[in-house]
């Protein structure tokens, strides 16, 4: 795999729960500096670095899971111009990340203690992007909020237009790293809207694909998006006939007894975990809505 990518871009590493190549973000070259995802909120110092004198004027988060939005606070008081751009019904989890934390202290114990604790980010340094609202970062910049359902539902990614570049979030799941299943997390996966997005995602023919969970791709993005739906039906399948015989801790322990993952690190076959119950979590309330359908 070659991390070469279009000029303007530049990737940065935030050493996402002290590895290497496990998250990434963005920052954009242009009359406006851009910034595109903020990672975990132990994400600041590594970012501020990486922009030196640099003074970012708009920050891009694909959706307010703490590792892409929690250092949002931290830069916002970090630099006074900065606006955060985030799906409507994100805003009220950056301003107030009471409930962020606590889903991720619920949903993934041990991994909560690398995420660090997140700032709130003040209303006024909030924008509501608009399904296809654009923005203008100059020198031929623009940036296209895309909403993007399924692995969140205020999930967004965002298409340099200019460039052709579409930085995907969790949307297309992971590129390039040890944890290779799909980015099924709780608590509100849903399977259907993520299909959908990733038919949205082809229709809009990226010539790039620039991955949160790691890395700008070289692969033609129509192949990564066909593998991801591939990944994401093969995924579902199995948990499903897993559960119909096991409980949800069996099924998370049948996963994780892979050959595979046994040289993970303990915050990678956490992630695992978490996408195993994501996953549970989403069959269950499938099941529970065909079920009152029916009645």
């Amino acid at each position: 795999m070659s991390d070469a990518h279009p000029p303007r871009i530049r990737c940065v590493d935030t050493g996402q729960f002290g590895a290497s190549r496990r998250g990434a973000a963005y920052i954009l070259d242009a009359a406006r500096r851009g910034l595109v995802e903020a990672g975990t909120p132990r994400a600041g110092a590594v970012l501020r670095e990486a922009l030196g004198d640099e003074k970012p004027s708009i920050l891009f988060v694909t959706h307010v899971h703490l590792d892409h939005a929690g250092s949002a606070g931290e830069l916002t008081a970090a630099f006074p111009n900065l606006t955060v751009v985030a799906h409507p019904r994100a805003i009220r989890h950056l301003a107030d990340p009471t409930r962020l934390v606590e889903g991720v202290r619920s949903a993934s114990p041990e991994l909560f203690p690398l995420y660090g604790e997140p700032r709130p980010v003040p209303l006024d340094r909030l924008h509501a992007a608009g399904d296809g609202e654009r923005f203008d970062l100059g020198d031929g910049v623009i940036v296209e909020a895309i909403h993007t359902p399924g692995h969140a539902p205020h999930h967004v990614c965002f298409f340099d237009r200019s460039g052709g570049t579409l930085f995907t979030g969790d949307a297309v799941g992971n590129h390039g790293i040890p944890v290779d299943v799909p980015l099924t997390v709780p608590p509100r996966f849903d399977l259907e809207a993520a299909l959908a997005t990733l038919g949205r995602i082809r229709r809009l023919r990226p010539t790039t694909l620039a991955f949160t969970h790691f890395g700008i791709a070289s692969e033609p993005p129509a192949d990564l998006i066909s593998r991801y739906e591939r990944a994401l039906h093969a995924w579902f399948e199995r948990i499903r006939k897993l559960r119909t015989t096991a409980e949800p801790d069996e099924v998370v322990r049948s996963v994780l007894a892979d050959p595979e993952y046994d040289v993970l690190s303990p915050a990678d076959r956490s992630s695992i975990e978490m996408c195993v119950r994501g996953a549970l979590l989403s069959l269950d309330e499938a099941g529970g809505s065909s079920r009152r359908g029916s009645r």
